[in-house]
């Protein structure tokens, strides 16, 4: 069972990881679906769950871009914790917009207002995450203007 009440899918049939890239730290198609409650009618869809990652790792990595977090060296435990904070975070605020979508009209408006609210949420935790992990870099400056 999840959150929501309903059966959880098989985690280990839906299970799609993204390796590491030396940097940053691999991801996961069951961790994301155990942890951050997805709903089922996407919980078996390994492709949109893949996809939903992907981009939301791509928007992570390039908002870290121009951040150097380490000496060249891989994220600490601390650091990884808050990038895979930060990429779930949006890829779960990317799904309830998604889910938006696929709702029946006569309940669309409570469905909608709800979705939004915890759309907004889920990119403030993204938003957090990114926060914290930079505030952990060992080269954190501050610039006087």
């Amino acid at each position: 069972m999840n959150l929501s009440g309903m059966p959880q899918a098989d985690l280990q049939s839906v299970n799609v990881i993204i390796e590491a890239s030396g940097y940053y730290p691999a991801l996961s198609t069951a961790h994301f679906i155990e942890h951050y409650a997805i709903a089922q009618e996407y919980a078996s869809k390994s492709d949109v769950l893949l996809e939903k990652l992907l981009y939301a790792q791509a928007e992570i990595n390039q908002e870290l871009a121009n951040t150097q977090l380490t000496n060249g060296q891989t994220l600490s435990a601390a650091q990884a914790l808050f990038y895979k904070r930060a990429v779930y975070s949006k890829a779960k605020a990317s799904l309830l917009v998604s889910k938006l979508g696929s709702t029946h009209r006569d309940s669309a408006t409570a469905q909608s207002q709800a979705a939004i609210d915890n759309h907004e949420h889920w990119l403030r935790e993204s938003i957090n995450a990114m926060r914290q992990l930079q505030g952990l870099s060992p080269n954190l400056t501050v610039e006087l203007l």
